[in-house]
């Protein structure tokens, strides 16, 4: 019983030194993780939220992909109820993928982004946080649709 008490606490101690020389500003909590050294991947499930200092990610499973030659994370999907907030931007999907290096995220599936009173849907969207631009796309049988409302001093 001792022993399997300090192979927990170790492992738990190696993840944490993991996630630490990975990723500088990555923060997550979840019920469960699994650890793939081989393959350089750590899937976090069960209520996950994660944050850096651009974006705080809410899923049922988020995968983490380290790239070992470079020391740090190259990309986070999360799967399942996928809440996103970035600057004061709220969305939701049902699958993302956050390329840390181009500061590029993919949101698909039930699409919802909303930003104070205005709401947009659609399939799919592709953020540009670099760039500050944003495409929204709908498959071949449905549409973009918006609500935009006035500000309080137009008329």
């Amino acid at each position: 019983m001792r022993n399997k008490y300090i192979f927990n606490f170790t492992l738990i101690i190696c993840v944490f030194n993991l996630i630490t020389v990975y990723a500088d500003t990555i923060r997550i909590s979840s019920e469960r993780l699994n650890v793939n050294r081989d393959s350089n991947i750590s899937v976090f499930t069960g209520n996950v939220y994660a944050e850096d200092n651009k974006i705080k990610l809410w899923s049922d499973k988020i995968s983490m992909f380290y790239d070992e030659t470079k020391k740090s994370v190259n990309e986070i999907v999360a799967e399942g109820n996928v809440k996103i907030i970035v600057n004061e931007v709220t969305a939701y999907g049902n699958f993302s993928k956050y390329r840390v290096a181009h500061e590029e995220l993919l949101l698909k599936g039930n699409v919802v982004v909303i930003e104070k009173d205005n709401k947009i849907e659609s399939d799919q969207l592709v953020l540009d946080l670099i760039n500050s631009t944003s495409i929204m796309t709908a498959d071949t049988n449905s549409r973009v649709t918006a609500q935009i409302n006035k500000l309080d001093n137009e008329e």
